[in-house]
């Protein structure tokens, strides 16, 4: 994760489409013509008042890209990433998925990232809507949103397939772009055509398939335009909540009087067209989404959980020099555990040794660098020292308490964090997963690795801003005690009135608006520019980007004049 710089951004204008005449018809999806370059947006939109498909979409698609068929434009590539063409990057993961129709929409029974042979990418597939054109000679055409994830990292690379089809069967090859991401050190346009083929077949879970997903949209927030502040809240500006480099933005948004104000999703190519169900990566926030609340909830059963040694619940951590057995799970979740090299924000994190631990794909390989890599340096619960190895650690240790309570199947993510927190919520079922080890552990990563809509970010914001069983959480960090204020706690970093503990950021925002008492806003932050605040008085302010800028200053001052959190 960046470090947390909280300042104030100015307007400035979001990226405008790019007009490319390549267009994506009849004769170019069943003909064999190279896709020359990636097209404008729109292309992939049905027309206004299209009818629904006449052509039935329930059964297996296939999709299956060979090398030649993709092209790619680096645009940011600060590791030399695609120098390797091993990686086949303009390929597409091969995939077979099971889908079923619901009118327009037609929806993927399985979702999430699908694991591959490829050797660099995952896909996931969210639903997409099919439609009749005049064109298409009798046939029903898709589109799908989908994104590509590099393995072992939480980057996203959102992109857009469209290809024609028949209930009998029949598919035409299909055409895909990407054309944004949210990733901060590589940045590329790909795009190509893939071959593709149906199967139909009505599935026995199909009905239940159509249930879900229609209260999956039901679920969703009331959403609106950004620009339609001006006319609910007349004396607010909407480009006081642009972020920190929106040039690099995927999307942005606020939370008021129960309704999601929200940018579009912009691309290189014009908006993103499915902004809902555009995946977007956790990162850091995942710090305070999973390992922050899932420690909560087994100290709130288990007290004892807290003080256990780190070396009593995780091998690789007994050493000769003993450096993890004064350090408890305590320690780990506030980054206080007296094992460092430097205190300097992200230095560590950062650092080129870390590198190992992010590339590693192991459970055993992961735990062995995070126990080793640094040295003792000071007295557990004294010094902070931001550490993704260390909520690593966490998630071991929990997920090895909880199998040692509960049995050996039992995992912290799934049967805790999940059924206890995120499902209740009803967050989309991209959250019913998270990264973990290639390897037979399958460890969850706990520090990073969800996968959200705009919609999850804002509603699990909303649920601890707001809700009583969820609120408890919020209500247990200390950001106000007199020890934070005067930078002398032991559990947590506190400078510049900026403060990190169990797992969640906190900003005091009284100097801002020269507020007469402390003004705590309490924020998950996550690497290369992602927010998510929960202003007081029921607010949230989110942005995911990969501008490398944190900040939300402005957001806060402006929403306030709404909010009435500033009291004098």
């Amino acid at each position: 994760m960046a470090l947390i710089v909280l300042h104030a951004c100015s307007p400035v204008a979001v990226r405008t489409a790019q007009t490319v005449a390549t267009p994506l018809g009849f004769d170019f999806l069943q003909g064999t013509a190279d896709m020359k370059s990636p097209v404008a947006t729109q292309a992939y939109m049905a027309p206004h008042q299209a009818p629904g498909p006449a052509n039935n979409f329930s059964g297996i698609f296939e999709l299956s890209s060979a090398p030649s068929a993709g092209h790619i434009e680096v645009l940011v590539d600060s590791f030399n990433i695609a120098q390797n063409h091993d990686l086949q990057f303009t390929t597409l993961p091969s995939f077979s998925l099971s889908f079923v129709s619901d009118g327009k929409d037609i929806i993927p029974m399985q979702r999430g990232p699908q694991r591959s042979e490829h050797p660099y990418w995952e896909i996931l597939i969210e639903p997409g809507i099919s439609w009749d054109a005049a064109d298409d000679n009798g046939w029903s055409r898709a589109v799908l949103p989908f994104a590509l994830k590099e393995k072992r990292e939480n980057c996203l690379h959102n992109g857009l397939m469209t290809f024609l089809y028949k209930s009998d069967g029949s598919s035409s090859r299909a055409a895909w772009q990407i054309s944004s991401e949210t990733c901060l050190y590589f940045k590329v346009n790909l795009w190509g055509v893939a071959e593709t083929s149906y199967q139909p077949q009505i599935k026995p879970s199909a009905s239940e398939v159509i249930t879900a997903y229609r209260g999956e949209v039901a679920r969703r927030l009331p959403a609106q335009p950004m620009e339609q502040l001006r006319n609910d809240y007349p004396g607010l500006d909407p480009f006081a909540f642009a972020p920190p480099g929106i040039d690099d933005a995927s999307v942005y948004g606020l939370l008021l009087g129960g309704v999601h104000y929200r940018s579009d999703c912009p691309t290189r190519y014009g908006p993103y067209p499915y902004c809902e169900v555009m995946a977007l990566p956790s990162y850091s926030l995942a710090k305070s989404m999973f390992a922050s609340l899932a420690y909560q909830l087994l100290i709130e059963r288990w007290p004892e959980f807290a003080a256990i040694p780190v070396a009593d619940l995780v091998p690789e951590c007994k050493l000769p020099d003993h450096r993890w057995d004064d350090v408890l799970t305590a320690h780990l979740l506030d980054m206080t555990t007296g094992n460092y090299d430097s205190q300097v924000v992200n230095e560590d994190d950062n650092s080129a040794s870390m590198q190992a631990f992010f590339l590693a794909e192991t459970h055993i390989e992961k735990a062995r660098i995070s126990c080793e890599i640094w040295p003792r340096k000071s007295t557990p619960g004294t010094r902070w020292a931001y550490h993704t190895s260390d909520t690593y650690l966490l998630g071991t240790a929990m997920n090895a308490f909880l199998r040692q309570k509960l049995g050996p199947e039992v995992n912290i993510y799934s049967d805790v964090l999940y059924s206890q927190v995120i499902q209740p919520i009803g967050l989309s079922p991209l959250l019913r997963w998270t990264e973990s080890t290639y390897d037979h552990v399958r460890q969850p990563y706990t520090g990073y690795g969800l996968i959200l809509h705009a919609d999850d970010a804002v509603r699990f914001a909303r649920a601890l801003n707001s809700n009583p069983d969820m609120h408890r959480f919020l209500a247990n960090l200390p950001f106000a005690d007199s020890a934070h204020r005067t930078g002398q706690s032991s559990d947590a970093m506190y400078v510049a009135k900026t403060s990190y503990t169990s797992g969640f950021w906190g900003a005091d925002a009284s100097g801002w608006m020269d507020c007469n008492k402390d003004t705590w806003i309490p924020f998950m932050s996550g690497y290369g520019g992602i927010n998510v605040a929960m202003f007081p008085n029921g607010g949230v302010y989110y942005y995911f980007t990969d501008s490398n800028q944190h900040g939300f200053q402005t957001a806060a001052v402006e929403a306030n004049k709404a909010l009435n959190y500033c009291k004098e």
